[in-house]
């Protein structure tokens, strides 16, 4: 199975630690850089997050493709707690840093705990490749999700997810 894995475009609103609460939808350029992501692509079916600046796009994607396409809840963003809505300058750059550095022990007041975070995204991962007898898949999702993701996919430790880079509308393929 070829698994693709896009992270959504620039939102409304800049750079901000959305998390699982705002719903932005996408900017001008934010629909641009996706389709110019998936322009030439085609899959078998499409796994989306609810959240607008995902769902919106796949919705488009299914509807122009013509591809199945099904909303899983679990691949929302990872809840950042105090820090959603806020951003780095806000939030202060150390406290950032010591997070993405060590996630378990400095996430921020009232933040989803990272380990369930991994398992609710992994047990939908698991769901879409086992279950679906589809030979290629896209995942619409965020940063986070696509973080666990690709931890697992690459044996990296959760604890280390914040230091895989991953861009705006970047679209990365592998086989599973």
């Amino acid at each position: 199975m070829t698994l693709d894995l896009l992270r959504h475009g620039e939102p409304e609103g800049g750079r901000l630690y959305r998390g699982n609460l705002l719903d932005d939808s996408l900017t001008k350029k934010g629909w641009q850089q996706m389709q110019v992501s998936t322009d030439g692509k085609y899959w078998d079916f499409i796994a989306t997050s609810p959240m607008l600046r995902c769902h919106a796009f796949a919705q488009h994607l299914s509807q122009t493709l013509h591809i199945e396409m099904q909303v899983f809840e679990s691949l929302k963003e990872i809840g950042f707690g105090d820090w959603q809505g806020r951003n780095v300058e806000e939030i202060g750059q150390q406290k950032v840093n010591q997070f993405k550095q060590n996630p378990v022990d400095n996430r921020p007041s009232g933040a989803e705990d990272l380990y369930a975070f991994q398992d609710r995204v992994l047990d939908t991962f698991m769901r879409i490749t086992q279950e679906k007898t589809s030979q290629s898949v896209l995942i619409i999702a965020h940063a986070g999700v696509i973080r666990v993701i690709k931890s697992y996919l690459l044996n990296l430790p959760i604890e280390k997810m914040f230091t895989i880079e991953v861009a705006s509308a970047s679209c990365e393929s592998f086989e599973i």
